[in-house]
């Protein structure tokens, strides 16, 4: 071998050792940077990745508030049950999971579809409840093959519960899954691990006190992904009871003398003092409990296909013309401005002329000499023909915005209607017509285009028997804090002066007392208590036979008791009730008698689940629609 062969490997060696070297110290240098990349300039993130390979932080929905009657009775409450939650990001195959959860538990096409409504909108880190009120055997089953289950839980969970199902339906209202819709109005953020939102009634109104604040747990999971232990909670706060001026018996009364029989329409009972709601019935009604989880189709249909549409709630939504309700407000007016005196009498002869029409009295016969009290007492439609001819239309619309009509009582329940009060510009936009004289005569007796709400007619007779003035209706009375049971009142809103004459006010009360005691009302009178009302007859159209409009009548009542210290104010309609308001004036009845009498028995019903003592309210302090129906059209 000569020296430079001998060279020449030596160079090569030197150089191959050089490159090992040097990729030696790269690799090295890799490693260092790697290092101080996980370790200095994204220590915090990857430790965090880290950290949650081995924790999960678990949402903890508090207890929602309860709901409860003036009494204390529950009216909605949480029922400790078991649910199957699925958590969809945690599940490698979600579609083959459910369909094998499916036939486990025999899950149907309902519990399928509610899953999805549940889970839209909702993050995919956010549990979602498959099924609720398991079985023991469901939750063995799911028990059984929980390794095989990965992002499937069997939880304990609180279920909203309504112990009087449609009693208070259309007021407490409901709660049901939430969707993409409902967190328009609330920072998802606040929702997430819960089930239920508020959808209606008091639930919906006052959602962010009832729902609570949430909280967490931190919990330990070991490598085949199962919690084994919990390394810290933050407990959630469950949400405030809410304590309400309603009060069974009053609202069951009122429900038996409508449901009981058939009726459709609506009850509204109040404090006509401060505007504290004592009931508020719609007939017919609907079991809140089939809307917790999600209603069923069949449930569903069956409300659908029901002609009396119990989902619409008539007492705050529910548009009727007062018929001859209207007349003590007009009386109040005509006197205040000077139109007519308290002692103003005219002749009613069984009808009045106008313009070549004839305008019937609702006794054909007629009443003879008639004054204010005469009129009030048996509703003289003549006197009121001629007294609207002299008011004019802008004293008589002045009149009913001056009670509240034509606005939406501000109320605490989402929704509710504003009623109608027809002017001559009204007209004009929508019918594109003149408003004619003829059509002043009509309004006169509460017919013709205006449309109100029971609830309305509750405040406005509400101001007749406090002396004159418009309260704001109010259903919830206090917030219980559900720690310490200390009660925070809600205030009452202050009431609007009307500013109504001592001698407006004691001659149209004079006619409504007169009312009850002999005239059109009388079959409404209980011994022992005095009462003031006003019947009300409203046609309304039915239908076309042989080329004619058919009419029928609604039945109303307003009025209070007692008569010189009132505590219940009371607005009935029941719907086609027939003539001279006679299923009417039972229903107010039984609500004033059950308020004022509690000691007298009541027929054995749902109330048997109440406490014994009705009228026991929980002192503050203590701790512990339907669509617009056509009216009657006014002949010009």
């Amino acid at each position: 071998m000569s020296l430079s062969d001998h060279e020449k490997r030596i160079r090569s060696f030197r150089f191959r050792l050089g490159v090992a070297a040097g990729l030696m110290w790269l690799a090295i240098l890799v490693v260092v940077l790697r290092v101080v990349d996980l370790q200095v300039l994204h220590y915090s993130k990857f430790r965090t990745l880290a950290y949650d390979n081995h924790v999960a932080l678990v949402p903890v929905a508090p207890p929602r508030g309860l709901v409860l009657a003036d009494h204390g009775a529950v009216l909605a409450e949480n029922e400790p049950t078991y649910a199957l939650e699925i958590t969809p990001d945690q599940v490698p195959k979600l579609q083959d999971t459910l369909q094998r959860l499916q036939q486990l538990l025999g899950l149907d096409a309902n519990d399928m579809r509610r899953f999805r409504e549940r889970r839209m909108g909702r993050p995919d880190f956010d549990p979602v409840v498959l099924k609720a009120g398991l079985t023991p055997a469901q939750i063995a089953a799911v028990a059984v093959r929980a390794l095989d289950l990965p992002g499937v839980q069997v939880v304990a969970m609180l279920h909203r519960h309504y112990p009087y199902d449609a009693l208070f339906s259309h007021v407490v209202g409901y709660v049901g899954p939430i969707t993409a819709t409902d967190l328009k109005d609330f920072r998802a953020s606040n929702y997430v691990g819960r089930n239920y939102i508020g959808k209606n009634g008091l639930e919906r109104y006052y959602e962010r006190q009832l729902r609570g604040t949430m909280g967490y747990q931190i919990k330990d999971i070991n490598a085949r992904g199962l919690q084994v232990g919990t390394l810290r909670e933050i407990p959630a706060r469950p949400g405030e009871n809410l304590l309400t001026h309603l009060r069974v018996r009053v609202q069951e009364a009122g429900a038996l003398a409508l449901q009981g029989k058939g009726y459709r329409g609506a009850v509204v009972a109040m404090n006509p003092n401060n505007g504290a709601i004592l009931a508020m019935v719609t007939s017919p009604s609907f079991n809140a409990n089939w809307f917790v989880d999600g209603i069923s189709t069949a449930h569903w249909q069956s409300l659908l296909d029901n002609p009396g549409r119990p989902l619409m709630n008539r007492a705050d939504n529910g548009l009727y013309p007062p018929g001859s309700c209207a007349k003590p407000f007009y009386s109040i007016e005509a006197i205040q401005a000077g139109v007519i005196a308290p002692d103003y009498h005219t002749f009613c002869a069984g009808n009045y002329q106008l313009g070549g029409h004839t305008y019937w009295d609702w006794n054909r016969g007629g009443f003879g000499n008639t004054g204010l009290t005469k009129a009030l007492t048996w509703s003289v439609d003549v006197f009121y023909y001629k007294l609207a001819v002299k008011m004019g239309i802008a004293l008589q619309d002045k009149t009913l915005w001056r009670f509240g009509f034509g606005s939406k009582p501000p109320i605490d329940l989402p929704g509710g209607a504003s009623g109608l009060v027809p002017t001559p510009a009204w007209k004009q936009a929508h019918l594109h017509a003149p408003w004619y004289t003829g059509d002043s005569v009509i309004l006169g007796i509460g017919q013709g285009y205006l449309l109100e709400t029971p609830l309305q007619l509750a405040r406005a007779v509400s101001a007749l028997a406090n002396g004159g003035y418009l309260v704001q209706p109010q259903v919830a009375k206090a917030f219980i804090n559900p720690d310490n049971g200390r009660v925070e009142p809600i205030p009452d809103a202050p009431p609007t002066d009307l500013h109504i004459s001592a001698e407006a006010m004691q001659a149209v009360r004079k006619g409504m007392e007169a009312c009850v005691t002999s005239g059109t009302c009388h079959t409404i009178s209980i011994p022992g208590i005095t009462i003031a009302g006003k019947t009300g007859t409203a046609q309304v159209p039915v239908g076309y036979k042989n080329g004619h409009t058919v009419y029928n009548n609604d039945s109303l009542f307003i009025g209070w008791a007692p008569v010189h210290h009132p505590k219940i104010a009371v607005a009935v309609v029941v719907e086609y009730g027939g003539h001279n308001a006679w299923q009417a004036l039972p229903v107010a009845r039984a609500v004033i008698n059950a308020y004022l009498q509690p000691n007298e028995k009541m027929p054995e019903t749902v109330a048997e689940k109440t406490a014994a003592h009705y009228d026991a309210p929980l002192a503050i302090g203590e701790k512990g629609s339907v669509n617009p129906r056509p009216a009657q059209s006014a002949i010009p």
